[in-house]
């Protein structure tokens, strides 16, 4: 198995207290967590699965977070044969699965999957699912106490849905702040031509379009893309928030400091832009 190890350098630069599921540690918990940012490979689950990885070590938060991690891939498995019944009463393509490392420390760890079903029907499916970890406790991080500026409200989980789903988060500061993002970064006239009117908070909407959020080392910031419907998908695309404007959300400084050192020690994977090696 392979071993992936977060740069410990980056825990000295974080003078912080960290943060998660409301909770504040000190310093040491956060030097702690990033020192402990190992990351072991798992064999695939099958030649379309992609297995999550797992965290080398036995403290709790390890432990609470490796059993998640049991819990995706087991459900991916089960959703994967489920797939495959399908298809076989019609025409498709079956489930495929695969992982990406978008923050590997310090102080948390966001892991990203990339799914491209077709169990039958009119078109196939994809999507990308993101969650990010607090690794001093191993729970996921809860976006709406984490940027309170942005007065969130998360989905609430529906009658029989898996206990690991990751429901979206909405309100309108979100929606407004996206389309705001959309807009100024979209450099193909015909696409923000053919979009900018998905981009729109919906007129009246309470809560407006759901969106996914994650930490992301390679930008250095929070990650936030439209959860949209498949018919509008292509309209969809990350947006990332500034140590500026992560701070206009609320957040903590933990959380700020924490993306600074991990987009300067290069802790996410893949790397496309990396030089190949000698």
């Amino acid at each position: 198995m392979k071993t992936i190890t977060s740069v410990a350098i980056a825990a000295l630069m974080l003078g912080l207290s960290a943060c998660g599921q409301g909770k504040t540690a000190g310093t040491a918990d956060v030097a702690a967590a990033a020192s402990a940012t190992t990351l072991v490979d798992k064999p695939r689950l099958s030649a379309d699965i992609e297995a999550m990885p797992r965290l080398s070590g036995d403290s709790p938060a390890i432990v609470r977070l490796n059993a998640e991690l049991d819990r995706l891939d087991a459900t991916a498995v089960a959703d994967a044969g489920e797939c495959g019944r399908m298809a076989d009463s019609q025409e498709g393509d079956g489930w495929t699965r695969s992982i990406t490392r978008p923050m590997t420390g310090p102080a948390f760890l966001t892991l990203r999957e990339h799914l491209e079903i077709f169990c039958g029907g009119a078109y196939p499916s994809m999507s990308q699912t993101p969650i990010t970890w607090d690794l001093s406790t191993g729970e996921r991080v809860n976006w709406v106490a984490l940027l309170p500026g942005l007065a969130l409200v998360q989905d609430q989980p529906e009658p029989g849905m898996p206990t690991d789903y990751v429901y979206s988060v909405r309100s309108p500061r979100l929606e407004a702040l996206y389309e705001r993002k959309m807009l100024a970064e979209a450099t193909d006239a015909e696409w923000r031509e053919q979009c900018q009117d998905v981009w729109k908070p919906v007129p009246d909407a309470e809560l407006g379009q759901g969106f996914r959020i994650w930490a992301d080392a390679e930008h250095g910031g929070v990650a936030i893309d439209a959860d949209y419907a498949h018919v509008v998908q292509a309209c969809g695309g990350a947006v990332y928030l500034t140590a500026d404007e992560m701070r206009e959300a609320g957040a903590p400084a933990a959380l700020i400091d924490a993306l600074a050192a991990a987009k300067a020690a290069g802790n996410w994977a893949p790397k496309e832009d990396a030089e190949p090696a000698a």
